[in-house]
């Protein structure tokens, strides 16, 4: 069968940066303590099992990077020299130094002017500092004068992370919620209406405190009166349904969201090739009310990242 799907959530490894970081970190956010592994050929054959036409390349949250404006610029030049290389398999979201301001300015001309790349990646939070914070606001002002798409992914907290579960089981679903509701607080989707945010996992615990989140912050004095609606502020967002293949999820989320703003997701090679397999046949079975099949896997992330248009 023709490849019919676009992965707006799909990692990759490159070179330098697993020499920077190492196998051993990667392993510790695992549920099952065992590094995952990638190469360009794992990647091309979940690809093709999976009729995956085109994956958007992105580095997973890790730790504090030394000198990361020079290893997060090589990772960004990698990901561009696998989309020449291999054209229309492979499209990028380009990572940022944050929270070096300065730096990560220079990074965003760099990838849309010379790497052309598809959006930008960043984490729920830096320093525990979440996406809302006024300390980002060059960030977030460059972003949306130049209409970018911003792919948001959870990372390590900055709290102690209890010893219930990996931090990638609760705590990054958290995690992708109280950055989500910070930029609500912040009124960035009504201050900065041209980035369009992609949230990761089918946007964390949100459909479910979908309700919770827009009544507490009604709640709030002066708030929506000076952001807007909480709700229509949810709806802007994109969610990815990276782990997230479930009708309870998915019912949940198209409740709170728009069917053209749902895009497939596979977190490769986190999630390995058995589970984007079980979780590519829930998806192809479900029948859940307002879920657009062919739109989620195809035409949402065509249309959101250009990718009809020629050379791309």
């Amino acid at each position: 069968m023709q490849p019919t799907k676009i992965d707006t959530h799909h990692h990759f490894f490159p070179k330098a940066y697993v020499d920077a970081v190492g196998w051993e970190m990667l392993a510790a956010v695992m549920p099952n303590g065992k590094a995952p592994t990638w190469s360009v050929q794992a990647a091309l054959d979940v690809l093709d099992e999976n009729r995956i036409e085109t994956a958007i390349l992105s580095i997973s949250s890790g730790p504090k990077l030394h000198q990361a404006d020079v290893l997060l610029r090589r990772c960004n030049e990698a990901a561009a020299e696998l989309r020449a290389t291999h054209p229309k398999r492979f499209g990028s979201f380009a990572s940022l130094p944050l929270p070096d301001i300065e730096a990560s300015l220079k990074e965003i001309a760099f990838a849309s002017d010379q790497l052309a790349v598809h959006g930008f990646i960043v984490f729920t939070s830096y320093e525990g500092r979440y996406l809302g914070d006024e300390w980002f606001k060059p960030i977030l002002e460059e972003l949306d004068r130049r209409s970018a798409v911003v792919f948001i992914h959870p990372n390590m907290p900055a709290y102690s992370v209890p010893t219930v579960a990996p931090a990638s089981v609760l705590e990054f679903p958290f995690e992708t919620t109280r950055t989500a509701t910070s930029l609500l607080i912040a009124g960035v989707p009504s201050r900065y209406k041209r980035i369009r945010f992609i949230l990761s996992h089918a946007g964390g615990a949100l459909p479910s405190l979908a309700p919770r989140i827009a009544l507490s912050l009604s709640m709030m004095p002066g708030l929506v009166e000076r952001v807007g609606d909480p709700l229509a502020g949810l709806r802007s967002f994109y969610y990815d349904t990276a782990l997230s293949a479930g009708a309870s999820t998915l019912s949940a989320l198209c409740r709170i969201t728009d069917a053209d703003h749902i895009l497939f997701g596979t977190d490769f090679p986190f999630a390995p090739a058995s589970a984007i397999r079980a979780f590519g046949k829930v998806l192809d079975e479900m029948q859940v009310p307002g879920f657009d099949r062919p739109a989620v896997y195809r035409s949402n992330a065509e249309r959101l990242l250009g990718l009809n248009k020629v050379g791309t």
